[in-house]
């Protein structure tokens, strides 16, 4: 009988691309707390972002620490003065 899995898989050829990882802003990630919030779903939001629904939930996980970094950061640039 043949292996189940064969030794090697086009996952790890070197000619394969690897996925690049897309830095997303707190003003991006606010927004899509705030459609989680207003009943979005997730497969939804996810398709709007151009992101995986995997993505989203994360983001979801981390809400209270997104928004604290978020209210920090408005403060900081209303007491701002050029």
């Amino acid at each position: 009988m043949p292996p189940k899995c064969p030794a090697t898989t086009p996952a790890m050829s070197p000619s394969v691309a690897r996925k690049k990882r897309k830095s997303l802003t707190l003003k991006v990630k606010v927004d899509i707390i705030d459609r989680h919030e207003r009943g979005e779903k997730t497969n939804s939001i996810a398709c709007h972002h151009g992101l995986t629904p995997s993505t989203v939930s994360t983001i979801f996980k981390s809400a209270g620490s997104i928004k604290k970094a978020y209210e920090t950061v408005s403060s900081l640039q209303a007491k701002r003065t050029t």
